[in-house]
Parts: structure tokens; sequence; C-alpha cells
């Protein structure tokens, strides 16, 4: 009896260690270029090794360059990998690939830095590099003196309609209310991960945001 085996099925490929995509990070007053992200595609723990995060940085900021832009950039750190990077290891790799501390940064996910502590933060903010906080919906992680001093930017999802009492003081109890409030206060940056409209950039903005990404950043740069 002869057999016919069921053909295989070809693997998904992986993704390459270097893909990335660069998101830009506009003013939300003047509309101007203020700074972009750098997001590894299926990031691993490849991907940041010291020779392919070097290669990633070095690549990312020769398409940054490509595009005119000078602005700041920062790499988003991946939440499920967070706790294993060497924050030594991250900024070797950041100036071997041509990084200046003024123009860098790492972007942390909040709810990360929640299981494993402040410690990555606090190592990447003692070798000199901005420090950025992507912030979880909750805003578990209290914004007291100590973070103040960690993170220069929060990064937050923002509701596509603000409502009239949206981050206004004595009115909104939300925990996003209550971030704004906090980081306004604290003159940190704040940066709404996705804005779409410049209707939603300017409310944002009346409420005390001073960055945005998303379809209204990239469309300001065709």
């Amino acid at each position: 009896m002869n057999v016919v085996p069921f053909p295989s099925r070809p693997a998904a490929p992986e993704p390459e260690p270097l893909a990335f995509t660069i998101g830009a990070r506009v003013d939300l007053r003047v509309g101007a270029l203020a700074a972009g992200i750098i997001r590894p595609r299926g990031a691993s723990a490849e991907t940041f090794a010291y020779s392919t995060l070097t290669r990633v940085l070095r690549a990312a900021r020769m398409a940054w360059r490509e595009r005119g832009a000078f602005a700041g950039l920062s790499l988003a750190l991946p939440g499920d990998l967070q706790s294993t990077l060497d924050p030594g290891l991250l900024s070797d790799a950041a100036i071997e690939a041509g990084c200046t501390r003024p123009l860098f940064g790492f972007q942390l996910d909040e709810r990360a830095l929640v299981k494993a502590g402040p410690v990555l933060a606090e190592s990447l903010r003692a070798l000199g590099w901005g420090v950025s906080l992507r912030a979880d919906p909750a805003c578990p992680l209290p914004l007291g003196e100590r973070a103040r001093t960690l993170y220069n930017e929060i990064v937050l999802d923002c509701p596509a309609e603000p409502g009239p009492y949206f981050a206004l003081e004595g009115d909104d109890r939300t925990p996003l209310g209550r971030r704004v409030l906090a980081a306004r206060a604290a003159g940190i940056i704040l940066t709404a991960e996705s804005v779409s409209t410049a209707g939603q950039a300017r409310r944002l903005a009346m409420a005390g945001f001073d960055r945005g990404g998303g379809p209204f950043a990239e469309a300001g740069l065709r």
C-alpha cells in the first residue's frame, strides 16, 4: 500500500531581527515634529542582543535622517522582555550606534515596572538617558517625588472625544485624569499615544498634553 503524506504547511515567516517602525510625535500646539519612537517588530531576546540592537538603532537613526527628521528618538522596550534587559548593554549599544544622550531615550512599560520594580528605569536614568513611561490604562504607579525624578515623559492612551471635565482639577477623579494633573504639576512632558484629528489635538492641548502620535502626527510629515 502506498502512503501519500499530507503536504506540510509552510511555517509563518519570523520577523527579521532588524525590522522596526518609527512613529512620529508632534507638538500638539504648533504641529511641528517633536520626537520619534522606535518600535522593533516581533521583538525577541535576539533583538536585544548587543550586536543586533546596535544595528537596529543605527538603521533607525539613518531612516529617521532620510525622512529629514532631526528630533530626538526613543526606543520602546517590550513589556514582556523588560525585566530581562541589562541597562548597561542598552546604554553601550545606544552609544555604539551613535545615539547621544540629549537626543535619545528609552520608553518603559508601566505594567512591567509594577511587576519588576523601577531598577531598569533608575539605572538608565543614572547612565544619563531619558526615560519615558508608557502608561497602563489603570495608572497603577503613584507619580510621587521619586517617579518625577525618573521620567521625563509620560505616554498615555487618550479618549477620542475628551469630555469638558477631562483632566480638570477638582472635577476629573479618573485614574487618567489624576495622572494628567500630577504630570502637569511636575512639569513632565505629556504625550498622547495616538491622535486622529486636528480637533482631538486641540482638545488634548487644552487639557495640558504636549505631544501626540498616530495618524495626526504622520499626516504632518507627508
